[in-house]
């Protein structure tokens, strides 16, 4: 939202809360609490604010490892639901409106082929790519029989502080961060033996706005094309400040053996747009070991 704020745009942020997570200054933003598993509610909202852009970055989703199955309603009302509501909208009232939807890599696995385009093979190996899929034919039906504009972003991992504790990255940092003011301190993963595309998530919104504005219709990758192990991650990160990852990051499961690296293509991004994400996890990593310093 700071992003599109930057940019002019008067912007409205929806969530259920009582009140933002996350302070915005200026007349510019406006807050509203709004449980997105109620469609007409979503429905009522849009007629009455008559967005031009919308970007459906809500997902109930969890950490790797999650079980989908008791909030699958939720998921189903949220991922997909709230989607073909937006839908509605731009097919009816707003048809020179435009939508992008945050998609998300796993529809590209559970293992990645060795180079992920756009074109690669999408499955659906759990629940939650069970509705990020949905979506993403709710769209493609939406742009052929009714021309809507609307673009899918296929995320893959995008990081910030804001990111919830639980997940990967927030628990290698909170690890580094408890570990260079207690030596002995412990903290105890899944697994270090498996690899990933990590990015920024501010960068990523931003690029995303310039898909909007500039390519809206086309879906793209959005991802680094950098790809690493967790155990790379962790011991370059602990060596930047003294530390060996070992000593302090404890591996419960017996490695990976499947596991192995691949390539998030951002070729047909870099076409569109003429730029694609630079920002590199450590240096998000660093951002939120400072940020958690400073709290």
């Amino acid at each position: 939202m700071e992003h599109l704020l930057r940019r002019g745009y008067q912007v409205a942020g929806v969530s259920r809360q009582p009140q933002a997570a996350y302070r915005l200054e200026g007349e510019a933003f406006r807050y509203v609490s709004l449980d997105l598993r109620h469609a007409d509610g979503l429905s009522k909202l849009l007629e009455t604010l008559r967005p031009r852009f919308i970007f459906h970055v809500a997902a109930v989703h969890g950490e790797a490892g999650s079980r989908y199955e008791p909030i699958w309603q939720d998921m189903l009302a949220v991922n997909v639901g709230a989607t073909h509501v937006c839908l509605e909208y731009l097919r009816t009232q707003c048809p020179d409106g435009g939508l992008v939807y945050a998609g998300s890599c796993k529809t590209f696995g559970p293992v990645y082929p060795r180079v992920v385009t756009e074109r690669s093979r999408q499955t659906s190996p759990c629940l939650y790519s069970v509705t990020k899929n949905a979506s993403r034919d709710l769209i493609d039906v939406y742009r052929r029989d009714h021309g809507t504009r609307a673009s899918v972003l296929h995320l893959f991992n995008h990081e910030s502080e804001r990111r919830a504790a639980s997940f990967f990255i927030p628990t290698l940092v909170s690890a580094l961060h408890r570990a260079l003011q207690d030596k002995s301190h412990r903290v105890e993963v899944a697994t270090l033996r498996f690899y990933c595309d990590w990015g920024s998530a501010e960068e990523y919104m931003d690029i995303a706005i310039d898909v909007a504005e500039r390519a809206l219709g086309e879906d793209f990758i959005l991802a680094t094309g950098r790809t690493r192990s967790g155990d790379n991650l962790a011991k370059e990160l602990f060596a930047r400040h003294g530390l060996d990852h070992r000593a302090h990051v404890i591996e419960r499961l017996v490695p990976n053996e499947a596991a192995r690296p691949f390539r998030a293509s951002v070729d047909k991004l870099a076409a569109a747009l003429g730029r694609t994400p630079v920002v590199g996890i450590v240096e998000v990593c660093e951002k939120i070991l400072a940020a958690g310093s400073k709290g």
